[in-house]
C-alpha cells in the first residue's frame, strides 16, 4: 500500500488497482454490476429524430411584411399598412382620442408622439375593433411570439421575467438592443407585473377572454440586431382554457412567427420529489399531455411533414427538479454570453430524454411536429410561493434562453453553422453522402460516381483491374 502515498500523483494506483489490492478481482464485479446508459436509448431517438428532420424540406415562409410597407395584422390576420388618418392616442382617462398630425411641425416631435400612437385597423369591418401600435407596422416585418401552455404552467411568470431580463440588457452579449415599442405600454407593464414579480409577488393568473375576444399583445419590443436592423417584437399569452374553447383565440396563430411551449414538470414527471407539489396543487400526472398543445399544433398550418414555425420547449419550474439529471446540469449553469449551437443541442438532447422517459411521447409533442423545435429547463422564481408571495423573492433561471434560440432560428442572432443547423444539427459527412442500394459507388479521381449496373468497366478482360 505504500505506492498509494507516493509524492507524485502519477505514482499512485488507481482507485480500481486498490480496490484490487484489498479484495482481488473485485473491481472487474463492481464494473460488471454498474447498471446500463439507461439515457441511451432516448439520445439515440433524439438524434434519428433529428436525421428526419434534416432530411425533411425546408418550408418557405411568406413573412408578415406585404408589399408597399403593408404587414400582417397580428389580430384579424389581414394587411394594413400606415394610414395618418386612422391614429390615435391616450389621454388622462386611458381613452382613446382622435390624433390631428396637421399642427405638427416639428420632425422631432412629430416622431416622438407617432412612436406613442396607435392606428385603428379597420381590415376587417366584421372584426371586434382593435388598435396597433404605429412602430409595430414602420420597421420592418414584425415578429410574434405566443406562449402555450394549461393556465397553471406558469407562463406568465416565465414571460414576465424573460421580457424583465430583457430590459436588463441581458440580450446585449449577443449583439442585440431593445426599445419599447409603445412606451406608456411597457411602462404599464413593467409597474403592473415586473416590479411586483421582482419584489415576491405571485401574479394573477392570464384573465380569461369572452367568447368573440381575441388574442391581444401582453408586451411588445424593438429588438435591433447587430447589423442595425431593427424588428418590432410582440409578446402573446393566452390562458390555457381559451386556447381550448375559443376559436377567436387561436386564429392568430395562423400568423404566428415563433411559439414557446411551457412543459410543468407537475403534470408531466411521475416523478416522487414531485408528489408534495402535485398535493398541494391539487393536480395529478397527466400522460396524455398538455390539451393546449394539442390544440395548437392542430391548427397550425404543415409544410410536409412538420410544422415550420420555429419553436422552444420549456420545461418550466425547473427548481422543483434542481437536483434532478440532468436538470442539476443545465440549471445551476451561469449565463451564457455568447450562443453555442452544440452546447444548445445537449441541452435540447437531455430534456428530450428526461421528458420521453418520465413522462412519455405525448408531452414531447410539439417537438415531434415542429421541425426547429430546441429544448430547455427554466425557473421564473426559483422557489415555490407561499401564501402569495416568494419568501426569497423571486430569483429567475435560464429565462431568456429559449427566446435567445427563437431570435436566432429567425436570423436575428448569427450563429456558426447558420439559424437551420442550430435546431436540426449539421448532417455528418457520411449522411450527406445517400447510397443507393440498387446500384454501387465507386471511387474515382473526381469524387464518387454511380456505377448503374454490374458490367465491367471498359477494358476489362475479366481479370484484376489497375
Amino acid at each position: 500500500m505504500r505506492d498509494a502515498f507516493a509524492p507524485r500523483a502519477a505514482d499512485r494506483p488507481t482507485p480500481a488497482q486498490v480496490l484490487d489490492l484489498v479484495k482481488p478481482g473485485a473491481a472487474r464485479r463492481v464494473r460488471l454490476a454498474v447498471p446500463p446508459d439507461e439515457t441511451r436509448p432516448h439520445h439515440e431517438a433524439f438524434e434519428e429524430a433529428l436525421r428526419l428532420k434534416r432530411g425533411a424540406p425546408a418550408g418557405r415562409s411568406e413573412g408578415a411584411v406585404r408589399g408597399d410597407g403593408e404587414v400582417l395584422c397580428p389580430y384579424c390576420l389581414e394587411t394594413i399598412q400606415l394610414d395618418l388618418a386612422k391614429l390615435f392616442v391616450t389621454d388622462s382617462r386611458m381613452q382613446y382620442q382622435p390624433l390631428d398630425l396637421a399642427g405638427i411641425t416639428s420632425p422631432v416631435r412629430r416622431t416622438d408622439i407617432m412612436r406613442g400612437a396607435v392606428q385603428k385597423c379597420t381590415a376587417d369591418p366584421d372584426f371586434p375593433e382593435h388598435f396597433i401600435p404605429v412602430p409595430y407596422m414602420t420597421y420592418g416585418r414584425p415578429l410574434t411570439v405566443a406562449m402555450v401552455g394549461q393556465s397553471s404552467t406558469g407562463k406568465s411568470h416565465l414571460l414576465t421575467q424573460m421580457i424583465a431580463a430583457i430590459t436588463d440588457g441581458g440580450l446585449e452579449p449577443y449583439g442585440l438592443k431593445w426599445q419599447s415599442v409603445n412606451p406608456e405600454q411597457h411602462a404599464r407593464f413593467v409597474r403592473e407585473r415586473v416590479q411586483p414579480l421582482r419584489n415576491g409577488k405571485v401574479l394573477d393568473h392570464t384573465a380569461a377572454l369572452g367568447l368573440d375576444d381575441f388574442a391581444r399583445f401582453v408586451e411588445s419590443l424593438l429588438i435591433t440586431d447587430a447589423r442595425g436592423q431593427v424588428r418590432p417584437v410582440a409578446f402573446f399569452d393566452l390562458g390555457g382554457e381559451d386556447l381550448v374553447r375559443t376559436d377567436a383565440a387561436l386564429r392568430f396563430l395562423l400568423g404566428v412567427d415563433a411559439l414557446v411551449f411551457v412543459v410543468d414538470p407537475a403534470l408531466a414527471l411521475p416523478l416522487p420529489q414531485l408528489d408534495h407539489a402535485r398535493e398541494r396543487w391539487g393536480v395529478e400526472v397527466n400522460r396524455d399531455g398538455d390539451l393546449a398543445f394539442g390544440t395548437v399544433l392542430d391548427r397550425l398550418p404543415k409544410n410536409g411533414p412538420y410544422v415550420d414555425v420555429p419553436a422552444a420547449m420549456v420545461l418550466g419550474k425547473a427548481d422543483l427538479l434542481r437536483f434532478q439529471s440532468p436538470v442539476d446540469r443545465w440549471l445551476n449553469r451561469p449565463p451564457a454570453t455568447s450562443l453555442d449551437p452544440e452546447l444548445m443541442r445537449e441541452e435540447s438532447r437531455d430534456v428530450h430524454g428526461l421528458l420521453r422517459r418520465h413522462a412519455g411521447q405525448a408531452w414531447l409533442r410539439p417537438f415531434d411536429a415542429i421541425r426547429r423545435c430546441t429544448l430547455h429547463v427554466a425557473s421564473a422564481t426559483g422557489g415555490q410561493e407561499d401564501q402569495g408571495r416568494y419568501p426569497a423573492g423571486a430569483g429567475p433561471r435560464r429565462v431568456l434562453e429559449p427566446l435567445v434560440a427563437l431570435l436566432a432560428m429567425h436570423g436575428l442572432i448569427q450563429v456558426p453553422g447558420g439559424a437551420e443547423a442550430l435546431a436540426v444539427g449539421e448532417a455528418p459527412a457520411l449522411e450527406a453522402v445517400p447510397w443507393d442500394e440498387a446500384g454501387r459507388f465507386e471511387a474515382t479521381s473526381a469524387g464518387f460516381e454511380r456505377s448503374e449496373g454490374p458490367e465491367e468497366p471498359e477494358g476489362s478482360e475479366g481479370g484484376e483491374h489497375r
